[in-house]
């Protein structure tokens, strides 16, 4: 799923506009040709982003993706506090999303 031009021309402009550390793909949905209909993504950054509802506006706004887009920023210390319950949303995105991106790999 992570080779879908869509899927990927939004992680790479994301990268531009916060330098995350890492992008999951946390869903996709794709019509019944087969392509991208609608995804979700999750952000993780570093505490430095005071307010994770502004920097999801932001990416929104600064992003031009043709289908319907999702966008859910964790900052890493939300995001290593939810990974230790396993009934968090951050929890399942770890185990069973699509890893897009991871800084410095």
């Amino acid at each position: 799923m992570n080779t879908d031009p869509i899927i990927k021309k939004m992680t790479e402009e994301i990268v531009k506009i916060c330098d995350p550390l890492q992008i999951f793909l946390a869903s996709a949905k794709k019509n019944s040709k087969g392509e991208v209909s609608r995804f979700k993504l999750c952000i993780v950054v570093g505490d430095v982003y005071g307010s994770r509802s502004d920097l999801e506006t932001e990416i929104l706004l600064k992003t031009d993706c043709p289908v319907p887009c999702d966008i859910l920023v964790y900052t890493i210390s939300d995001w290593n506090e939810c990974l230790d319950d396993d009934f968090t949303f951050a929890y399942r995105i770890d185990n069973e999303g699509n890893l897009l991106y991871e800084q410095g790999k």
